[in-house]
């Protein structure tokens, strides 16, 4: 009977041990995108459980320092950079075969830290999510950020060698001319007709505005030469006076400036203002810190902002957006803020001309130089005047100096400007100091002459700001005191920043003031306010802002104003396609409910219209249109969509480049139908192959490209990069030559000799790589059956390299490389039989760990 009991335990033993043995099945396995579409595992057809091989799996993920010890049951290395694996697996849990220790999916998801996985019982099909970073993607990433410099690089040698298309200088071009017919008030026929000329004149950009009806006057004319010494402009007609605040003088002026500042603005207080011309632009958005803090449409050819300060390191840039869709990105100045200067480095600004409105003469000139690391001096004069005529002839002094700590510097800077018919000295003095935790200590002082001081009404300020930025919210404390004979003021302000998301932020401004008064029935005046703001920028490129204050005196609203702006910028590519709207609505007690609505229109491509402008202030509402068309003198009939009369087009033909000279010769085809894209927009080939872009800056280097989608598979743009400088008021030939592009074939073939399963386990640690001049071009791995190819390859001479990465077993194949001619001509071509046969194959014994 012990005999029985004993065989049928025995037996069942066996038949657990033996017929339950899961199987050798194959499987696809996805980790984050590194596939192996025939991946061996154990399967147990019963339960579905799944079996994975340890050293399958170090082959398959290609960690490279993962290491299997077979005989001691451990994995030890690195998964990525910061996780890392030490485990011993029980001997009872694993299945030894073929070389391998295989382990239950869960057992395997634990020890190799996967967050989960997916097995999918009917496609067979494994999907794994692993807490690591996976080696194809640092090969991703790798990759891209090696294009990404390596096109930057060219790039770069394109621009410092001045290998990029551009014009020759002239002495003059036959320009555009701009047709401008406004009617600010259909009611009342409120109309007038503008003439706009610009061309290269004297190897220099010159624009001129006249209006022409009903009456005649000069709006704007200007000639300017870009960066001829570094970033400096020089300017004859219209610019901007860079004066210190303190004077009263009119800034924008008629006459001569060469500086590198065109836009700047001024520190006042705890308020900085902002202005400059934006001619023929319908729209400026100003940025702090790259986040959106105001915008206005443009009604004339001048802007201004004036914003609170919420750090003495605030930067600030704006955006101008142009009526033919162009926009310009400038950085902005502060006056009064005194940066270092490199050691030897030099800056200077000399300014001289006419006011616009007052008609009085302004002249400015400064010099600023590194005389160290950490201390810049600047020296200067200016003789100026305002609207009663009062005249000041002033001398300038400043020393700017940087100490302490690298992490924590403090900045001094000092100004003295001595106004010379009186005699008298004005004092200005900064002290910036940050400190750790992102907190920013700033202190002004400012001390007038009696002359000054009685234009200014302020003998005397203090202006104290502590301001800190967390990770979204920013903020700043402080507080200005200002005093004129015996009248004192003091403010006390908070205003905080918050970032809601990327695109929204909420801006929350709170003063507190008291004003003393001496020569007053009122001897004191308590008064504060508030001010709300919050800013949109971002589907579309659509932005709104919607803000709104309130000011109070002894308890009795003296102000209030809520406002809603929404916005987008006129482009080719609108939500609307060539159509775009502005929108602002408020309401205040002094203006009563007020707004404006403005639709913008590119007609045909090169008509542009605003149709309807709709405003209404001041309990008026009135309805307008602009219509303006622009003509090159020198082909009225050209299809010309610019609209700013100094930038100009690019245009070329778009051909198949049979011998790859980059040519287009006699006996080679122009190709019709492409879409050519550049920064102005976009643009097809016709039936000669030719293709027009308007709206180009004449400032900046643009890149050309042809759209893939748009051109033959079997095509692709010769030069990866093509680089162009636009030209002022005239055209740039950019001719685009298409290469065909050839498909490379082959197999990593099987001998007879070795078996399927180690086969496959081989083709999953090869890599084939196509190299051009010494430089890999793309990589690939084999499939089930050994077949690799490589698509999109242009003519060349190439080498196709074999590069086994297994970490189980070392291979012998007939052959390391083969070399390929890839020929050139009207079409691509297949490249087949690039053949790789495996010879033999050694098992690599595993390392001993410790």
């Amino acid at each position: 009977m012990k005999n029985i009991k004993g065989f049928i335990t025995l037996f069942c033993l066996l038949r657990v041990a033996v017929f339950s043995l899961p199987e050798e099945a194959y499987i696809e396995i996805d980790m984050r995108g590194h596939k192996n579409d025939f991946y061996r595992v154990l399967l147990d057809e019963d339960t579905q459980d799944l079996y994975i091989g340890i050293g399958d799996f170090i082959d398959f993920s290609r960690i490279p320092n993962l290491k299997l010890d077979r005989r001691r049951l451990r994995v030890k290395g690195d998964l990525d950079e910061e996780l890392s694996i030490d485990v011993r697996i029980p001997k009872n849990s694993v299945i030894e075969m073929d070389n391998d220790i295989f382990i239950k999916l869960d057992d395997f998801k634990r020890y190799f830290h996967m967050i989960s996985s997916d097995w999918d019982e009917e496609r067979y099909v494994l999907k794994l999510n692993p807490d690591f970073k996976t080696q194809d993607e640092y090969v991703r990433e790798l990759n891209a950020q090696r294009s990404l410099l390596g096109l930057a690089k060219r790039e770069e040698e394109m621009i410092e060698s001045g290998d990029y298309i551009q014009n020759k200088k002239k002495l003059l071009s036959p320009g555009l001319l701009k047709f401008v017919y406004v009617n600010e008030d259909f009611k009342e026929n409120d109309y007038y007709i503008d003439i706009d000329y610009g061309t290269e004149l004297l190897y220099g950009e010159f624009q001129i505005s006249q209006r022409v009806y009903p009456e005649s006057e000069l709006d704007y004319i200007r000639l300017q030469y870009k960066e001829i010494f570094g970033e400096y402009y020089l300017t004859f007609g219209d610019f901007y006076l860079e004066s210190d605040s303190m004077f009263d003088n009119e800034r924008s002026l008629r006459g001569v400036s060469f500086s590198r500042n065109e836009y700047y603005g001024i520190r006042i207080d705890n308020r900085t203002i902002i202005e400059g011309l934006a001619y023929n632009a319908n729209l400026v958005e100003l940025y702090r810190n790259d986040r959106l803090e105001d915008f206005q449409m443009i009604t004339g050819d001048s802007f201004s902002f004036r914003v609170r300060n919420s750090s003495s390191s605030d930067r600030y840039t704006i955006k101008i957006f142009y009526r033919d869709g162009r926009e310009e990105t400038k950085a902005i100045y502060i006056l009064g803020n005194q940066t270092i200067l490199e050691k030897g480095e030099n800056d200077f600004v000399i300014q001289a001309g006419q006011g616009n409105n007052q008609k009085k003469e302004q002249y400015l000139a400064k010099y600023r130089y590194g005389v160290t690391k950490d201390l810049t001096a600047t020296i200067g004069t200016s003789f100026l005047e305002n609207r009663d005529s009062e005249k000041y002839e002033v001398l300038e002094g400043a020393l700017a100096y940087r100490f302490g700590f690298d992490e924590y510097p403090t900045l001094i800077s000092g100004t003295i400007l001595d106004e010379m018919e009186s005699g008298e000295l004005n004092y200005k003095a900064t002290l910036e100091q940050k400190l750790p935790s992102n907190i920013n200590f700033y202190f002004g002082y400012e001390n007038y002459g009696d002359r000054v001081a009685e234009k200014l009404n302020l003998k005397e300020s203090y202006n104290v700001e502590l301001s800190k930025s967390f990770r979204r919210l920013g903020g700043t404390i402080g507080y200005l005191k200002e005093s004129y004979n015996s009248n004192n003021y003091d403010e006390y302000y908070l205003n905080l920043d918050y970032d809601l998301a990327r695109s929204v932020r909420l801006s929350l401004n709170n003063e507190y003031y008291i004003r003393n008064f001496s020569d007053s029935q009122t001897n004191k005046l308590e008064g504060f306010g508030t001010e709300m703001r919050m800013t949109y920028s971002g589907f579309n490129g659509i932005l709104a802002v919607l803000e709104g204050k309130v000011n109070y005196e002894d308890n009795e609203m003296v102000d209030d104003e809520i406002k809603l702006g929404v916005t987008k910028a006129t482009s080719e590519r609108g939500l609307l396609r060539n159509v775009d709207t502005t929108f602002e609505v408020g309401y205040s007690k002094e203006k009563g409910t007020f707004f404006e609505l403005r639709f913008t229109y590119i007609f045909d491509k090169n008509i542009y219209i605003e149709l309807p402008d709709i405003r209404r202030e001041d309990g008026e509402t009135k309805v307008g249109g602009r219509v303006e068309k622009t003509f090159y003198l020198g082909n009225p009939f050209l299809a010309l969509n610019n609209n700013s009369v100094t930038d100009g087009w690019v245009e070329g033909k778009v051909f198949v480049d049979e011998n790859i000279n980059g040519i287009l010769d006699e006996n080679e085809e122009i190709y019709e139908g492409a879409e050519i894209m550049t920064s102005g927009g976009s643009g097809l080939t016709r039936e000669n192959g030719n293709y027009i872009i308007g709206d180009i800056s004449n400032t900046n280097i643009h890149t050309i490209e042809v759209n893939r989608e748009t051109i033959d598979p079997m095509l692709v743009q010769g030069k990866e990069v093509i680089k162009f400088k636009g030209a002022t008021s005239s055209r740039v030939n950019v001719d685009i030559p298409l290469v065909p592009v050839s498909m490379i074939s082959g197999y990593v073939e099987n001998s007879l000799l070795i078996n399927e399963r180690v086969y496959y386990s081989v083709l999953a640690g090869l890599d084939i790589v196509l190299k051009k001049n010494g430089e890999e071009v793309e990589r690939t791995t084999p499939e089930i059956d050994g077949y690799y190819f490589f698509e999109d390859v242009l003519p060349g001479e190439y080498i196709i390299e074999i590069v086994p990465n297994s970490r189980r077993y070392i291979g012998t194949f007939d052959k390391k490389v083969i070399n390929l001619k890839v020929k050139s001509g009207r079409e691509g071509d297949y490249y087949e039989d690039n053949n790789f046969a495996i010879k033999s194959i050694e098992l690599i014994e595993d390392e001993i760990l410790d």
